[in-house]
């Protein structure tokens, strides 16, 4: 017989925090969640990359298709090479906005000067690109617009929430 008085019960520190822990975290994002993360952070940032990359790749290589949309009477060579000058400046800030994430250079500082200058871009484009817009465009205008404002309501939310972004190292696929 063993003497209850002198038996003592040993437990690890994960054993302890399962029996203190009101809610069993199963899944990484309800880790996440508990730890203050922002868990759709790292998809906002893969689909500010992605529209980037787009959005670069056809003004520099297919800038022709973006005038296209556009009635730029004598002015079609300025606006060319205006949208190139845009995707060019789109790369660099892309570039800029990601080292920043990836390595958490400043991210919340630069996370706020990337959505000033999202902001200043779509309103500088509406008075040196949009004005020339044609007046029946394509719905994919339209969409490229809408995509814009998605983008700054991304970067948006991104600047708000910086301080909850994912823990370091942080990487994109994961």
């Amino acid at each position: 017989m063993i003497n209850s008085r002198h038996a003592q019960i040993r437990i690890s520190e994960e054993e302890l925090a399962a029996l203190l822990d009101p809610v069993p975290l199963s899944t990484e994002r309800a880790r996440a969640v508990a730890a203050g993360v922002d868990t759709w952070f790292k998809y906002r940032i893969l689909f500010l990359l992605s529209v980037a990359v787009s959005y670069a790749s056809k003004l520099i290589f297919f800038p022709e298709l973006a005038v296209g949309n556009f009635e730029p009477g004598g002015e079609a060579e300025t606006l060319t090479r205006y949208l190139q000058y845009r995707a060019g400046f789109v790369v660099l800030i892309s570039a800029v906005y990601l080292y920043s994430y990836l390595k958490d250079w400043h991210f919340e500082q630069v996370s706020l000067v990337c959505l000033g200058v999202g902001v200043t871009a779509l309103l500088l484009d509406y008075f040196n690109a949009y004005v020339y817009l044609s007046q029946t465009p394509s719905q994919w205008v339209a969409g490229l617009i809408a995509l814009r404002f998605m983008s700054v309501f991304c970067l948006l939310m991104n600047a708000m929430s910086a301080r909850h972004a994912p823990p370091m190292p942080r990487r994109l696929w994961s």
